[in-house]
């Protein structure tokens, strides 16, 4: 059995979309400078200034973005049809490393504008790596350069940036030779015109991607980074949304398996060809083999779908559905300002489930002056929590805990109001409540 057209084909996409990336960053290596002072700058001069220099910058995203997209459809496809059974066995651990190193070289790529977003979204990918048991806080700090996210982080990520780019185009070379042995010349020439379809098809999507939805995959280089200044959005590349959820539901209640599954899974990935010595390639004489590969894949796809839906934190505020009195409504101003709920949701939405939902405060019984203590020193209470001792004013402590004793959902209604409007929202409120007086 030989290789399919879907194969060839893949083969051929990738081609296409790995040299209008590769040329693409060429170009913007050209006015790129790898300095914290002037990174930003010199994006935005190339964005505004050069001629078609918004268009290279927008294909060079869209384009590492589609070849990752590109590889894991192809591996998928592969591992699907038991392709990786065909020919030589070191063509598939070549095609899993070359994905690893397509994340690697988009996570580098993605920091390199030094803007806000740019900033936080690694800072949040470092901060997940860094709940690793054991090793976690010395990878950050070699990915880093050091402590902090500044000018050595910089250059490490850019260093990495090239060298993986290189890497990636080598090992593209060897898994074409090792996926695909000679072929007779009649045979290529007859999977010459699929693959030159999926290839054209690709560029198609690629330039419709650069021209109407460019800010899924590209920087949209709103502001420089400011390590001062949290911003209200804290978001990773799309890629690493499962990592990031998949660590927070296993690193804290499992951190020995968390570990042994960061290094275990990767290793099992390569050697998918040595330990399924299933000789056979159709779908149904590999039942074990498929199971687990559909497992994986759910896995991955679920853990996404969660990260997509907690990337979108704090859009919305949960209120009661009635006037509020002034002291919830400014504890609703002060669970907004504060991010509450970058890690906190209630009843299940608006928010990351990284603690505890708010609902249960108030079903809990908890005191006012328990609130209090317990926001400004958690670790009071429970000596391992994550959450920080926060210095906020009395007042706002009250207002706080007069808003989470609120959430209760015991015969009461609440509604969900958008976060853009709720500084226009609270007069109306207090307006309504004092009209009921």
């Amino acid at each position: 059995m030989r290789p399919n057209s879907i194969s060839y084909a893949f083969i051929y996409a990738l081609w296409a979309t790995l040299a209008l990336t590769l040329f693409s960053g060429v170009f913007l290596m050209v006015y790129y400078i790898p300095t914290f002072a002037q990174a930003f700058s010199s994006v935005e001069r190339l964005n505004e200034q050069i001629p078609f220099g918004w268009l290279v910058r927008r294909a060079h995203g869209v384009g590492g973005n589609f070849l990752l997209l590109l590889m894991f459809l192809h591996l998928l496809q592969v591992f699907y049809q038991g392709a990786y059974k065909i020919n030589a066995r070191a063509g598939w651990p070549v095609g899993i490393i070359s994905l690893f190193l397509i994340v690697g070289t988009n996570f580098s790529g993605f920091f390199l504008p030094l803007s806000q977003f740019a900033f936080w979204g690694t800072a949040t990918v470092l901060s997940s790596l860094s709940s690793l048991p054991w090793i976690g806080s010395f990878l950050v700090d070699f990915l880093r350069g050091g402590k902090e996210l500044g000018g050595a982080a910089l250059v490490r990520f850019y260093s990495m940036h090239i060298g993986f780019s290189a890497l990636i185009a080598l090992l593209f070379f060897g898994y074409d030779r090792l996926y695909f042995p000679k072929r007779k010349l009649a045979e290529e020439q007859a999977q010459k015109f699929k693959g030159f379809l999926l290839a054209t098809a690709s560029i198609g999507l690629i330039l419709a991607a650069v021209t109407f939805v460019p800010h899924w995959f590209c920087d949209p280089l709103q502001e420089a980074a400011n390590p001062l200044v949290n911003p209200e959005r804290l978001s990773p590349p799309w890629y690493f949304l499962f990592l990031e959820e998949t660590l927070k539901f296993l690193s804290g209640a499992y951190p020995t398996w968390t570990l042994l599954a960061m290094v275990l899974v990767p290793l099992l990935l390569l050697l998918v060809p040595y330990l399924d010595r299933n000789p056979h390639c159709s779908i149904q004489q590999r039942p074990f083999a498929l199971g687990l590969g559909a497992a994986f894949f759910i896995a991955v796809v679920y853990f996404s779908l969660i990260g997509t839906a907690n990337a979108r934190f704090g859009e919305k505020i949960i209120l009661p559905d009635r006037p509020l009195s002034s002291a919830e409504l400014r504890g609703a101003r002060v669970f907004a300002e504060k991010k509450c709920a970058y890690c906190h949701q209630v009843f299940g939405q608006e928010g990351r489930r990284e603690g505890p939902d708010m609902a249960v405060v108030g079903q809990r019984h908890r005191s006012p002056e328990w609130i209090q203590r317990f926001v400004l020193n958690a670790r009071i209470y429970q000596p391992g929590t994550t959450m920080p001792r926060y210095e906020i004013p009395l007042e706002d402590l009250e207002a706080l805990g007069a808003y989470l004793l609120s959430l209760d959902s015991r015969n009461k209604k609440f509604k969900a109001v958008d976060h853009q409007l709720f500084r226009d929202y609270g007069p109306y409120l207090q307006g309504q409540k004092e009209e009921k007086k």
